[in-house]
C-alpha cells in the first residue's frame, strides 16, 4: 500500500501581488503600502511551517536513540588500514633519535677535536725535546708502544745503516734506487751487446764496478747481521766511518738495550716501527751535515754473546768504545709502561764486540 504523501503549497495573498505591483509600475517615486494579511491567511501560511517543524523533531527524536560518542580517542584510518596517530607517533620517535644522534655526532666531533689539538700540542713538546737532544747530547730516543721481535730489531739496524750511508754522502742515492738503477743499466748492456758491440767508455766502466763492489759489500755486511741476530741477541752495534778503530771520523752507536723482544707475532709490525724511527731522526735532523763530506770506509761492530757460534765475524775481546770522537747515539727502547712481567735483566758481561771483516767502500758518480 503505498504511503500518503504530504504536498505543501505556498500561496501569495492577491492584496500583497497586487501591491508589489503597483509599487513597481510607480515613476520616480518610493513609496510602499502596508499590507496585513487576515487571520485566515496568516492560519493558512502557518501550516507549512508547523508541518516542517513536526518533521525536524522527528528527525531529532531518531537521532536521540542513536548512541551517544564517547569520551574516548578517536584515531583517523587512511584506506590502506595505516592508522595515522600511530605513524605520527613513530616519526616523531625516529626525529628524536635523529636528533639525539646528531647531538652525539657533534659532542664526539668536538671531543675528537680537542684530543687532536692535545695530540698536536704532545707531538711538539716530543720533536723539541728532541730536537734539543739531538744538539745537545748528540742521542736520538725512539719509544715504541709494544714489543718487537729480534727479526724487527735487525731490520731496524739494516735500515739505519742504509740511511746513513745515504745521508753520510757515502752512497749518491739510497740502496733501493741503486739497485734499481744497477739492475736497468745491466739489462741495457745486455740488449746492446746483442745487437752491436760497441766500446764502453772508461768512465762508465769504473763507476758500474765501484757500484757493484759496494752493493756487493753492503750486501754481504747486511746477510751476515741477519745470521748473528738468529743466533744471538744483539743489545748494540757501531758504525764507524774513516780512520781506524781507535780513532773514526765518525761514530754512530745503534742502542737496543732497553728492547722488550717476543718472539712469533706477538710484537708490533716493523714496517710501523719504522715509520715512527724515521720520522723522529728526520725531526732530530742527526744525520745531515751541510759541509761536504768525503768518501770514507765504513766498518761495522756488533755486541752478542760470546758463545753464539759466529764464524763470518771476528770477535774484539779487548775493543772499547772510542772516546775522542763524538759518538751520536740511536736508543731504541720499549715503552717502560709494559707490563715489568715481561721484562728480562740481562746480562751483558757475557757479551764482546764483533767486527765485520769487510768494509763497506762509498762511491760517488
Amino acid at each position: 500500500m503505498a504511503e500518503p504523501c504530504l504536498v505543501l503549497k505556498t500561496t501569495l495573498d492577491p492584496e500583497v501581488s497586487e501591491n508589489q505591483s503597483a509599487a513597481n509600475s510607480e515613476d520616480s517615486r518610493v513609496k510602499r503600502r502596508l499590507s496585513f494579511p487576515s487571520e485566515k491567511q496568516i492560519s493558512s501560511r502557518e501550516e507549512p511551517s508547523l508541518t516542517y517543524l513536526d518533521l525536524s523533531l522527528q528527525c531529532l527524536s531518531d537521532d536521540s536513540n542513536s548512541p551517544q560518542p564517547t569520551d574516548e580517542k578517536l584515531s583517523v584510518t587512511v584506506p590502506n588500514g595505516t592508522d595515522v596517530c600511530s605513524e605520527q607517533r613513530e616519526e616523531d620517535k625516529e626525529n628524536t633519535e635523529i636528533h639525539q644522534e646528531e647531538q652525539q655526532e657533534e659532542e664526539e666531533a668536538t671531543s675528537c677535536q680537542e684530543s687532536a689539538s692535545e695530540r698536536h700540542s704532545n707531538t711538539e713538546d716530543r720533536d723539541a725535546e728532541v730536537v734539543r737532544r739531538a744538539k745537545e747530547e748528540g742521542c736520538v730516543s725512539v719509544i715504541f708502544p709494544g714489543p718487537v721481535t729480534q727479526d724487527g730489531s735487525y731490520r731496524f739496524v739494516s735500515e739505519i745503516l742504509k740511511c746513513v750511508l745515504y745521508q753520510r754522502q757515502q752512497l749518491p742515492m739510497t740502496y733501493e734506487q741503486l739497485v734499481f738503477s744497477q739492475k736497468r743499466r745491466q739489462q741495457q748492456r745486455d740488449a746492446e751487446d746483442k745487437d752491436v758491440v760497441r766500446p764502453r767508455k772508461v768512465h762508465s766502466a769504473d763507476v758500474d764496478y765501484k757500484c757493484q763492489q759496494t752493493l756487493q759489500e753492503l750486501e754481504e755486511v747486511l746477510h751476515q747481521l741477519e745470521v748473528l741476530f738468529s743466533l744471538s741477541r744483539v743489545p748494540r752495534v757501531l758504525l764507524m766511518m774513516g780512520g781506524s778503530l781507535v780513532l773514526p771520523k765518525e761514530l754512530y752507536e745503534i742502542n737496543m738495550e732497553d728492547l722488550l723482544l717476543v718472539g712469533g707475532d706477538q710484537g708490533l709490525r716493523a714496517s710501523s716501527c719504522l715509520r715512527l724511527l724515521f720520522r723522529t731522526l728526520f725531526v732530530a735532523d742527526l744525520l745531515s751535515d751541510s759541509r761536504p763530506v768525503r768518501l770514507m770506509p765504513t766498518t761495522v761492530l756488533a755486541l752478542a754473546h760470546r758463545d753464539c757460534g759466529v764464524g763470518w765475524f771476528r770477535p774484539k775481546l779487548q775493543f772499547k768504545i772510542p772516546t775522542r770522537v763524538k759518538n751520536q747515539i740511536i736508543a731504541l727502547a720499549t715503552d717502560p709502561n709494559v707490563s715489568e712481567k715481561q721484562r728480562e735483566k740481562a746480562d751483558w758481561q757475557d757479551y764482546v764486540w764483533f767486527q765485520a771483516p769487510v768494509t763497506i767502500k762509498g762511491f760517488s758518480n
